[in-house]
């Protein structure tokens, strides 16, 4: 770590990914969520803390052929996330109606998550790293913005009023997955891995999983095991995941990289 950012984490800690009672994840599809975070949900949900899971887009065109029904798909996409909720633990999973593709306004994604970050009053909100040098999917970059934003403006007592009709939430932590920075690492264990790809495999539209190992699902996997040992390097416990974690004092007017 820089002697910068060692005096900026003394001036503004970074919280501890297990110190709230209160979490929601959000994903720009079904999967997401599992693929970048799944672990941390399932050892969260476990330690009694209340996780929602907000899926931003119904996936409907998450097929590589053009011949297909796509309704059909993103009722089977919502039933494959609600089926490994029910196995990470987590209480409640969020469907909002747009479709995936990124050419829905952003605009209209942070009033529904500002509506939805009143209404449940999380503590804590993760969601995909839209700085990620690497990541071309608009969905993605777009729901790691919208979210970012409505963060912010869901702690804003007028704007919650206006756009929600709730009281504002008071967001103590923000953490980013699918990033290429970290700055907190949370140990998982093999446990949670092992959780995490249950979870994934329960995704059976998505992942492909073949005899010679190298179907979509395998390679992914076998990516998630090798960042799950990277991180857990710097905890020294074997498996963990990382994400790029802003306190509320970061999110405004902070200029220096946390």
């Amino acid at each position: 770590m820089s002697l910068k950012k060692f005096i900026l984490h003394r001036i503004i800690p970074l919280p501890d990914i297990d110190s709230f009672d209160s979490y929601v994840f959000v994903a720009p599809h079904p999967d997401d969520a599992e693929v970048g975070a799944g672990a941390t949900m399932a050892k969260l949900a476990e330690q009694g803390k209340r996780i929602t899971l907000i899926i931003a887009t119904d996936g409907r065109y998450g097929s590589e052929s053009a011949d297909y029904d796509r309704k059909a798909l993103a009722l089977k996409r919502r039933e494959e996330q609600e089926a490994s909720s029910r196995l990470l633990g987590i209480q409640e999973t969020v469907f909002l109606p747009f479709t995936d593709g990124g050419l829905y306004d952003e605009r209209d994604l942070v009033k529904a998550l500002v509506n939805e970050f009143t209404r449940l009053k999380p503590q804590a909100i993760f969601c995909p790293d839209p700085l990620l040098h690497t990541e071309c999917h608009a969905d993605h970059l777009k729901v790691g913005r919208a979210a970012l934003n409505a963060a912010l403006m869901c702690g804003n007592a007028p704007i919650a009023r206006d756009l929600a009709g709730e009281t504002p939430a008071t967001v103590a932590m923000i953490a980013m997955y699918y990033t290429d920075e970290p700055n907190k690492y949370f140990a998982t264990g093999k446990k949670y891995l092992e959780l995490q790809q249950a979870a994934m495999r329960l995704h059976s539209s998505q992942f492909v999983f073949s005899d010679d190992k190298k179907g979509s699902g395998d390679m992914i996997m076998l990516y998630n095991k090798f960042r799950s040992l990277r991180f857990g390097l710097r905890t020294l416990k074997g498996h963990a995941d990382g994400f790029r974690v802003l306190a509320p004092a970061h999110t405004h007017c902070c200029a220096e990289k946390i």
